[in-house]
Order: structure tokens, then C-alpha cells, then sequence
């Protein structure tokens, strides 16, 4: 190929190629943004900023993690009831809907007991559905724009879970199922 030919393949792949693209940050107070040419620009949030802490984060004690495995780890040996606590103190629907005794399934004289003892770790089966609880805000909010947004919703009976309210079905795992696969569904304007 001359280079004459050359000049052109590459200035029409260029031409392709949209300007930016974002991908997902790794870490809560960084972004990171592909440019069209390969190169990576990353963003820095300052400390101190209103950005609401993601909940998967506050149950793993401040670690921001996407790795599955850690997360399956954590969830095998338990969070600590603290933990949990520190995740619905973050959510105003979550405190007034009783999310700590679905959490940890148990009446409100067990609760008032347990609550003695908050470093104590939970069992897997209610780490698993505290961390599904912190999964779906999470989804809820990416999909709807904003924490605000995903609380309301989360208690608002929805078309698309057959009349049912998001924060009741979240507690077991059929459930939780159903309500990631609407918000999939409303994120891609499948519903």
C-alpha cells in the first residue's frame, strides 16, 4: 500500500471514531475518559464534594470495589451489623420502611438485641440480602439520575413488576431478580 493510501484508511477510521467515551470509574473520586485517539484523560473528584458514597461501598467499610470475588468473600464472612446500619443511615426510604429487620429478619425485640452487639457479623444469607438492597439504590439511581430519583421509585408501585412496590421484592433473591431485570429494562427502554 503507498502511503498516499495509507494517509487516507487512517484519516477515514479517524472520522469514524466518536470524540469521547466514557468508562466506568474505578474508584469513587475517579473518572476516567477514553478520547478518540487512544489517549485516557482522568478526572479527579476533590475530597469533600456532595457526591452521595456508593452503598455497596458502605457495607465494605469505605472500600469502593468492583471486583466480584472480594465482594463474595465479604458477603460469605458476613458484614458487620455496623455496616449495615451505616447503609440504610444513607437512605431515607430505607430507614422508613424498616429495611434493618428485613435485612436481618427478625422481629423488633430480636433487632433491639442485635443492635447491642453492632460489630458482630451478620450471617451470609443476610449479608446477601443486604448487599442486594445496596445493589438495587445503586442500579436505581445510575438509571434514574439520581438518589433522590431511585428513592421515590423504590416505593412507588411499578407497571412493569405487575403493580408491586421495588422495595418489598427486593428481600429475596427471585425478587431481587425481578427488580434488576426492570431496571435493565427501563435502562435500555425495554419495559
Amino acid at each position: 500500500m503507498s502511503a498516499k493510501k495509507k494517509d487516507v484508511v487512517v484519516d477515514e477510521a479517524g472520522k469514524d471514531a466518536s470524540p469521547k467515551r466514557k468508562v466506568k470509574p474505578l474508584e469513587s473520586n475517579v473518572a476516567v475518559t477514553v478520547l478518540s485517539n487512544g489517549e485516557r484523560a482522568v478526572k479527579v473528584k476533590m475530597p469533600g464534594s456532595s457526591r452521595v458514597p456508593p452503598m455497596v461501598a458502605v457495607l465494605l467499610s469505605g472500600r469502593n470495589s468492583d471486583d466480584r470475588m472480594e465482594i463474595y468473600r465479604a458477603v460469605k464472612n458476613g458484614f458487620p451489623l455496623q455496616s449495615v446500619l451505616d447503609m440504610i443511615e444513607h437512605s431515607e426510604v430505607y430507614k422508613q420502611r424498616g429495611v434493618l429487620s428485613k435485612i436481618v429478619g427478625a422481629s423488633d425485640r430480636t433487632l433491639a438485641r442485635r443492635l447491642k452487639t453492632p460489630n458482630e457479623a451478620l450471617t451470609a444469607e443476610q449479608s446477601t440480602r443486604a448487599l442486594n438492597y445496596a445493589e438495587v439504590l445503586e442500579k436505581a439511581t445510575e438509571v434514574l439520575g439520581s438518589r433522590e430519583l431511585a428513592e421515590q421509585w423504590m416505593v412507588k408501585p411499578a407497571r412493569g413488576l405487575d403493580g408491586e412496590i421495588p422495595i418489598d421484592l427486593i428481600s429475596n433473591s427471585v425478587g431481587y431478580e425481578l427488580v434488576t431485570d426492570f431496571l435493565t429494562r427501563i435502562e435500555y427502554g425495554v419495559y
